[in-house]
């Protein structure tokens, strides 16, 4: 009897421990402030094909060229889905703004606060210390991103569609359609014109899994096939 109570004391103390630390882990993601596409000074650099795809796209000046100007500038229906970070936490340097102009790369990958200070002193030891972990344990630190508040459609949910799906429609009569165009979303053709993927040293070392990591690794792991067709050349 004695030695069950000891094991319950125990358990249900650890029980209690993990489910706080997953709450405090919960919490921190939920605070995570955006920072605009200037905290994605890597990816929006000259030459990053990433950054370059992006800027050729609508995306990248939805609010300017659609709501910049006109009654709908402000309209919280069109800002969903033509700026960012609408009502939520953004980083003091934009002051009192209720949202970032245009569809920024934060709409689809995820508030960057906490990713972005990842990446500049990765638990406490520098400006070097993710660079070395991504020499030394490249999954890990693919793993570190995503629970640094990282979103990558099609990993960190199940396809790429259902992110795409948030502000378009393959059908004339969504429910979600804007009801001030006729145009619908051809998905593949759409997939194919935004995606922006560059190969990187992480997703080569993904290639070369054996069976056995890819289960260790499958949070990390594309869940959507679409994610496995051939990078784009350039």
């Amino acid at each position: 009897m004695l030695r069950g109570r000891i094991y319950k004391l125990l358990f249900g103390g650890l029980a209690i421990s993990f489910c706080s630390i997953a709450f405090v882990a919960s919490a921190k993601a939920g605070e995570a402030k955006f920072v605009s596409n200037a905290g994605c000074k890597c990816h929006m650099s000259k030459g990053c094909f990433e950054g370059e795809e992006y800027k050729e796209r609508l995306h990248s000046n939805t609010w300017e060229k659609r709501l910049q100007g006109t009654a709908d500038e402000d309209n919280p229906e069109c800002l969903k889905c033509h700026a960012t970070a609408v009502d939520k936490k953004i980083s003091k340097k934009f002051k009192d703004k209720k949202y970032l102009p245009n569809v920024q790369c934060e709409a689809c990958h995820g508030a960057g606060d906490e990713y972005v200070k990842l990446k500049k002193n990765y638990k406490g030891k520098g400006k070097d210390a993710f660079k070395k972990l991504l020499k030394e344990d490249p999954l890990l630190a693919r793993k570190e991103q995503y629970d640094a508040g990282l979103l990558v459609a099609g990993i960190t949910s199940n396809t790429v569609k259902e992110q795409c799906l948030e502000c378009h429609w393959e059908s004339a009569d969504a429910e979600n359609k804007c009801p001030k165009t006729d145009k619908v979303m051809d998905y593949k053709e759409y997939f194919k014109k935004d995606d922006h993927r560059d190969e990187d040293d992480i997703d080569l070392v993904i290639k070369k899994l054996s069976d056995a990591d890819k289960k260790k690794w499958a949070d990390i792991l594309p869940k959507d096939d679409m994610l496995y067709l051939p990078y784009r050349k350039h």
